[in-house]
Formats: C-alpha cells, sequence, structure tokens
C-alpha cells in the first residue's frame, strides 16, 4: 500500500473520523473493529491494511492532535524560558481539555498509555531545547536526561494538577514555574 496515495489517505481518515466519533459515544474498551469498519464504511481487511489494531489507531490519533494543536512558540523555542514553560503546561492543559473531555477515555491503562505517549513527545521537545542550550553555553550540565525528566514531569503534573483541580490555575502554574526555574528554595 503506497500512503501516498489518495485513496489511502482518504481512507485512513475515514478510519480516523470514524474512531474519532465512537471515542465521542463510548470507552475505547468497548470500541470493536467491527464498530470502527462499519461507522467507516469499509470492510475488515481494509482496515488492517492500515492499521494492526486499534491500539496503533489510538497513538497515530494522540500523536496527531498533539501536533496539531502544539503551539508553534514551543516547537520553534531553544531557551527553557518561563514563557515558554508556562506556555508548555497551558498547552498541555488545553490539551486534556480537548481530548480527555471530548472522547470517553475513562480507562486507566488507557489513560496511561494516553499520557505516557504525551511525556515522550514533552521529552523530546524539553531534550531539543536543553541541548540548544547547552550548546550554546547556556547550560552548564553534562548530562540532560535527569533535567529532561525533572522538568517535563513538572510541566506535565502541573497541567494534570490544573486540569482537575479548575481553582486557582494561575497560582498553581506560578508555583511551578518557580520550582523549574529556581528549585525547591524558590517554593
Amino acid at each position: 500500500m503506497n500512503e501516498k496515495d489518495p485513496r489511502a489517505i482518504r481512507t485512513k481518515n475515514l478510519i480516523k473520523e470514524a474512531f474519532v466519533k465512537l471515542l465521542e459515544e463510548k470507552d475505547f474498551k468497548y470500541i470493536t473493529i467491527k464498530d470502527i469498519t462499519t461507522k467507516a464504511t469499509i470492510n475488515r481487511a481494509t482496515f488492517y491494511a492500515h492499521y494492526l489494531d486499534k491500539y496503533i489507531l489510538l497513538e497515530e490519533l494522540v500523536i496527531g492532535c498533539f501536533e496539531e494543536m502544539l503551539p508553534k512558540e514551543i516547537l520553534r523555542a531553544t531557551d527553557l524560558n518561563e514563557d515558554i514553560i508556562k506556555e508548555f503546561i497551558l498547552f498541555l492543559y488545553d490539551y486534556n481539555i480537548s481530548f480527555y473531555q471530548k472522547r470517553k477515555i475513562d480507562s486507566t491503562s488507557i489513560a496511561s498509555t494516553v499520557d505516557n505517549l504525551l511525556k515522550d513527545k514533552i521529552d523530546n521537545l524539553i531534550e531539543k531545547i536543553l541541548k540548544d542550550m547547552a550548546g550554546r553555553d547556556e547550560l552548564d550540565c553534562k548530562d540532560t536526561n535527569i533535567l529532561v525528566k525533572l522538568i517535563s514531569s513538572s510541566i506535565f503534573s502541573c497541567a494534570k494538577y490544573c486540569y482537575f483541580n479548575k481553582n486557582n490555575k494561575e497560582y498553581n502554574i506560578e508555583k511551578t514555574l518557580s520550582f523549574i526555574m529556581n528549585g525547591i528554595k524558590a517554593i
């Protein structure tokens, strides 16, 4: 199958649209391949020509939605400053609203799969920024791996916390910014 063939693209879009509609109607764990193929008006063989299973389809949907919503400021960032960190938190907060409120991702195992995909994407973006900073001698750190995990975990946790506890969103973001930029002594 040629991925650039307009028919293949159209079919994949039909599958994704059907899947998104189904996610708005029922929990992921109850969606079957038959549900997807019926809604997309295709047969099972056509589905399997494009996707191994519904989990691969979910992964593609999560990553596609992430990349579509990702602010250009974050994508182009070469410095991890307060504005970029706040943009990361607000982006993830908005992503949570868009993804979880519109789709029935109630299953803990699926939610954790989605969260892990997001964390990997955030880790990669932060790693790129930190490497840019280290390359310009603005960051004195030989191993950025721990910094990537600490910063991305803080950003991700703050966005999740704000999503589940809508009160004091700005306060929570400011505390997280202070922690990331200045460490625990700032709090």
